[in-house]
């Protein structure tokens, strides 16, 4: 997520979510970010209003980094259940790849500056969800639950084990496929 340092406005981007996900939105000024990002304060402002519109952005990117990657792993010709799982298994695989990128959305998702993004970065992962359980529930194999539960469902257990992970646990290749199993077992009849 957001790891190609090529340009001035990726680094801002990149100091942005570092900050965040290391200190929280607290520590995270304008000072702060361009001196991680090794240029000067103003050059933030040439780049973007404001520091909220940067977080915002920040955000923006990493959905949209996270769903490229999810959905390299998706095949719209597999069955729902399969697909679940793939898609489960690539979310939680594209976040442990940058645990910076996780805490970041983590603590993004509780601030108000989610409130004002309005949850379009998240649409498209909850778009490819929503496609993958009509697919169940057409076929018979899903339970037909409200769309905000069963999403619990499948980034519940992401970030749970997520932050276990960050505590210091490290999770099996058993581990992460029984919790696939899981969360298919939640959607399934």
């Amino acid at each position: 997520m957001l790891t190609s340092i090529r340009t001035t406005k990726e680094k801002l981007l990149r100091a942005a979510l570092v900050l965040v996900a290391r200190d929280g939105f607290q520590a995270a000024t304008t000072a702060a970010i361009a001196e991680l990002a090794g240029v000067a304060e103003g050059t933030l402002y040439r780049h973007f209003s404001s520091k909220d519109d940067l977080l915002i952005e920040a955000y923006r990117r990493l959905k949209a980094e996270v769903f490229e990657a999810i959905s390299d792993q998706d095949d719209p010709h597999a069955a729902p259940g399969e697909r679940l799982k793939r898609l489960w298994r690539a979310l939680f695989d594209a976040y442990r790849a940058d645990t910076e990128a996780f805490m970041f959305g983590q603590r993004f998702g509780e601030s108000a500056l989610a409130r004002r993004e309005g949850g379009a970065a998240h649409e498209a992962i909850a778009g490819r969800l929503a496609e993958i359980g009509r697919a169940g529930k057409a076929a018979g194999i899903f339970k037909d639950l409200p769309a905000d539960l069963i999403a619990n469902f499948f980034f519940a257990p992401v970030g749970y084990m997520l932050k276990g992970e960050l505590a210091g646990r490290r999770w099996s290749e058993a581990d992460l496929e029984a919790a696939a199993q899981a969360v298919l077992d939640s959607w399934s009849r």
